[in-house]
């Protein structure tokens, strides 16, 4: 049997309930100029029309798909897992739903990766370009800041001049055993993100390679309902290491600690386990001295009625979601 031609990129899609912008997503990726690509879309228990709009719109893009459609919420960490996990691609590249990528995108990048010969440099692992939002403002550079030329970075470098989204490309290789923790819907990605890519370096280029509408509704946001809790402090533990927080002021430590105790509270985190998430607080065991004090913080959430335990309904979905997964021409 002749072995299967792997595509360049991966496109990797989570979706919940974004029926509203998957067609404006759809026809962007059937307009790239560069068609060695494979789509992998995944619907986290959509409500809205989402699975029939996709259905509808598959036949338009003339690129592999794979759909990952699970019956009901996952969570978006369990499901950027099943996009990796079935992912072909050289190449990666995440582009969530409410985004569009501009058509000559995946050209753009493919002709750098060729031209700075990415593929043959360990250290050198992919691009980053820039978003704009629908109004035209980067969400990638602060315009009141000194912005970068295009060059090659590494990414503790570019950590300190991005201040948010950009357009990510990398190997793929480097996700090898690698994946998200799945303990609620939602986690931040850079707690799988940032050691991956330490020590690293990247492409950054200024040209816009992809819009994204922040008019979305279900954006991740604690508001007036405190959610995602244990989420947030597996987030936490794993993102502020030991020279972020001695680099803290005395009150940003204890602001720190107290809400990484409110999010254990109130995510069913044992202090035993809290200790082994967070390496800052296995080497700084004073800190537990804090934890009395977040109980006032607790008690009040509780009393104002503005906790909801997500990760009791993901422990529960995991176990129960009928996961389904459908590969189209």
């Amino acid at each position: 049997m002749q072995e299967r031609i792997k595509p360049f990129f991966s496109v990797l899609t989570p979706a919940w309930n974004r029926a509203d912008f998957l067609g404006t997503l759809i026809n962007s990726l059937r307009d790239q100029t560069f068609q060695d690509f494979e789509w992998i879309i995944g619907n986290d228990g959509s409500t809205d029309r989402s699975h029939e709009l996709l259905l509808e719109r598959f036949d338009d893009l003339k690129i592999p798909k794979i759909y990952i459609s699970s019956d009901i919420r996952i969570g978006k960490s369990k499901l950027d897992n099943l996009l990796l996990d079935n992912a072909r691609g050289e190449y990666l590249i995440w582009c969530d739903a409410d985004d569009f990528l501009k058509s000559n995108a995946l050209e753009t990048i493919f002709n750098l990766i060729k031209k700075k010969n990415i593929s043959e440099n360990p250290s050198l692992i992919g691009v980053i370009g820039q978003n704009l939002d629908t109004f035209g403002k980067s969400q990638t550079f602060n315009l009141n800041a000194e912005i970068l030329n295009d060059n090659i970075y590494s990414y503790d470098e570019l950590e300190k001049h991005l201040i948010g989204d950009g357009t990510i490309c990398v190997k793929s290789s480097i996700f090898k055993n690698r994946r998200w923790p799945e303990v609620d819907f939602l986690i931040t990605e850079s707690i799988l993100l940032r050691p991956l890519y330490r020590n690293k370096h990247f492409y950054l280029t200024n040209k816009v390679l992809k819009i994204m509408d922040r008019t979305a509704e279900n954006s991740v946001s604690f508001g007036k309902v405190l959610q995602y809790c244990r989420g947030s402090a597996y987030s936490l533990g794993g993102t502020i290491s030991f020279k972020q927080f001695d680099a803290m002021s005395l009150k940003q430590k204890i602001y720190t600690s107290i809400n990484f105790f409110r999010y254990c509270s109130h995510g069913d985190i044992s202090v035993s386990k809290a200790i082994e998430i967070w390496p800052v607080l296995k080497k700084n065991k004073f800190l537990l001295i804090l934890y009395p004090a977040s109980f006032l913080i607790i008690l009040l959430d509780i009393l104002r009625g503005k906790i909801l335990k997500t990760h009791i309904e993901f422990e529960s979905n995991k176990n129960l979601a009928e996961i389904v997964i459908r590969h189209f021409k």
